[in-house]
C-alpha cells in the first residue's frame, strides 16, 4: 500500500472517478473474473494513475486498451 500514497493522496471525486473505470472495466464479458486479475488490474491504475493525475475522459481509453491486453479472459 505504501508504493502509491507517497504520490499523494486521492480526492473523493478521483477515487471515486477510478473506481468507477475500474468497476466499469471488471464488469465486462471479456475481462478475467479471477480475483488475481481485479487486484493486480486495481493495482495497475493506482501505479499507472497516482493522485492528482488521473483524468477519466482523458486516460479512459488507454485504460481499457491495457485492460484487455492484460486481463482478458483465455476463453474469448
Amino acid at each position: 500500500m505504501g508504493s502509491y500514497t507517497s504520490k499523494g493522496t486521492f480526492e473523493p471525486e478521483e477515487l471515486g472517478a477510478l473506481k468507477s473505470v475500474f468497476d466499469e472495466l471488471t464488469s465486462q464479458p471479456w475481462f478475467d473474473a479471477s480475483q488475481e486479475a481485479r487486484e493486480s488490474f486495481a493495482r495497475y491504475l493506482f501505479e499507472t494513475f497516482p493522485a492528482v493525475t488521473f483524468d477519466p475522459v482523458r486516460h479512459r481509453s488507454i485504460i481499457e486498451a491495457s485492460a484487455r491486453m492484460f486481463y482478458t479472459r483465455d476463453d474469448i
